[in-house]
């Protein structure tokens, strides 16, 4: 069974993190359905005992369950990036965790089904949660503007805070700073940038989450899709869309 994402959606976020194939997962469990399947979405505390090539084993309110966890998962760590849980699972440790999960029927076979984890600063959630707990998402043809406070660069994003919710920010790609006369990159520049500073970002696309992805991951918002600009107001640093 296969499950076509929302292409408008969770297809640009998922190109724009890196270059994927196929935006939905195949295996003997999946979510289908309108968007109130997010309301079967149970995010909860649990103790991870084990994790295997496909299953994920965890004591969840007292009870042990096996987490059908194969597919595509977008790993969002010290790096954003898509990766097949094979590859994904290396990142997941056994210890406390906060999990997103599904209790899913397919034909007479009732399954639970891996969603999402939270250990620490690590976030792993399958492509679909996005969908799912996508509240609103708003594209411009012209410039949205955002202002927040940064928290922390990595890789290829940078984390900002903005009445007391965290809202992740895509810096991929190359970008030209003002007074500068060649083209750079994120990794060029990320030191300019310092926890604290007030940002400005000019961009074209925001997804806002519901509450309970927020409970899961701590983020609140995804935004993504620049020709305009990034601006530190604090140090005066100003990156410009190539």
């Amino acid at each position: 069974m296969r499950v076509k994402l929302d292409r408008k959606f969770v297809g640009v976020i998922s190109l724009i993190i890196v270059v994927v194939a196929m935006l939905a997962f195949q295996g003997a469990y999946a979510i289908s359905g309108p968007a109130d399947e997010a309301e079967k979405i149970i995010v909860d505390d649990a103790v991870i005992e084990s994790i295997d090539n496909s299953t994920v084993t965890a004591i969840i309110s007292g009870s042990e369950i096996d987490l059908f966890a194969k597919g595509r998962w977008v790993v969002i760590s010290d790096e954003i990036e898509t990766l097949p849980w094979i590859e994904a699972m290396k990142y997941v440790e056994p210890g406390d965790a906060v999990v997103a999960m599904a209790t899913v029927t397919k034909g007479n076979q009732t399954g639970d089904v891996l969603l999402g984890i939270k250990q620490g600063d690590l976030i792993l959630v399958r492509p679909i949660l996005l969908k799912h707990c996508a509240k609103h998402h708003k594209h411009a043809s012209s410039y949205l503007s955002f202002r927040g406070a940064l928290t922390e660069t990595k890789e290829n994003y940078m984390i900002l805070e903005r009445d007391g919710h965290r809202v992740i920010a895509l810096t991929n790609g190359k970008w030209i700073e003002a007074g500068g006369e060649e083209d750079v990159t994120w990794a060029d520049v990320r030191s300019e940038f310092k926890p604290g500073d007030q940002i400005r970002l000019f961009y074209h696309d925001i997804a806002v989450f519901n509450e309970k992805f927020e409970n899961l991951t701590g983020i609140k918002a995804l935004i993504w899709s620049y020709s305009g600009a990034i601006l530190d107001l604090t140090s005066g640093t100003t990156l410009s869309r190539k």
